[in-house]
């Protein structure tokens, strides 16, 4: 009798065994189950995520494109096709030299339009000599001021460009509306950060009444594309600055 109850104990034991590791391989098969589908939805979420940075890349190159457009159509208007008007329109009034000046002044606008668009070699310049070179050229008649200490690595060059175009866009700006008598711009590149400063002593402006211009919307879509932040603090009558600050990775 003690026999037969011990084999019932270890048959009962074999099928509590069994029972066990049928459970344990069925808890493991689902875990391994969902986790397959965990990352099977992370897949599906990066490739989702990949399309949508792809899409909105293209979508702020096309309306950077477009901005250019606009501002290349804008300065063609009002300064070169106006100056090359008024030239005709006194064409018999004027002296040669007279005439020699005006259009040496229209050549030196369409001089600068063409820079301003032209790509530059961004793998043979620094940022620093970029903007050196670009400030040289502007209007001689305001001051310009260019203080600069680079210590940092060679920046990237959709960094270059990006912070370039910006001040272009900043520069061009003060000259056209601010009637600034003097630009001080600074450039620091030190082994982990990035900053750039722009200020002028022209009349300023209410910037809630120029929060949607062409200028700001570009300047606000380039810091995106390169992760700056930035500042702009104005007043009416006392000027600009413009501070923006990005890491160095």
């Amino acid at each position: 009798m003690w026999r037969w109850e011990n084999q019932d104990q270890i048959v009962i034991w074999i099928w509590i065994g069994i029972g066990l590791f049928l459970l344990t391989t069925l808890l493991i098969t689902l875990l391994v189950v969902n986790y397959l589908k965990s990352i099977k939805r992370n897949k599906k979420k990066v490739s989702q995520l990949v399309r949508s940075t792809q899409k909105e890349y293209w979508e702020n190159m096309l309306v950077l494109q477009e901005k250019d457009r606009e501002r290349l159509a804008e300065e063609l208007h009002d300064n070169i096709i106006s100056q090359l008007n008024l030239i005709r329109l006194n064409l018999h009034d004027k002296k040669p030299e007279e005439l020699s000046r005006d259009l040496k002044k229209s050549m030196q606008l369409i001089r600068e339009l063409s820079h301003n668009l032209t790509p530059p070699d961004l793998n043979e310049i620094d940022l620093k000599d970029l903007i050196e070179d670009y400030l040289e050229q502007v209007n001689k008649n305001t001051k310009v001021v260019f203080h600069s200490m680079t210590i940092g690595m060679p920046l990237s060059n959709s960094v270059k460009l990006n912070l370039f175009r910006i001040v272009q866009e900043l520069v061009t700006n003060i000259l056209k509306h601010a009637e600034a008598t003097r630009i001080d711009v600074s450039l620091r590149i030190s082994l982990n950060y990035l900053m750039l400063t722009i200020e002028d002593n022209g009349r300023g402006f209410v910037i809630g009444n120029h929060s949607g211009g062409i200028g700001l919307r570009n300047i606000k879509s380039r810091a995106q594309k390169i992760k700056a932040i930035y500042k702009l603090k104005t007043q009416p009558e006392k000027g600009t600055k413009f501070i923006a600050c990005m890491a160095i990775q």
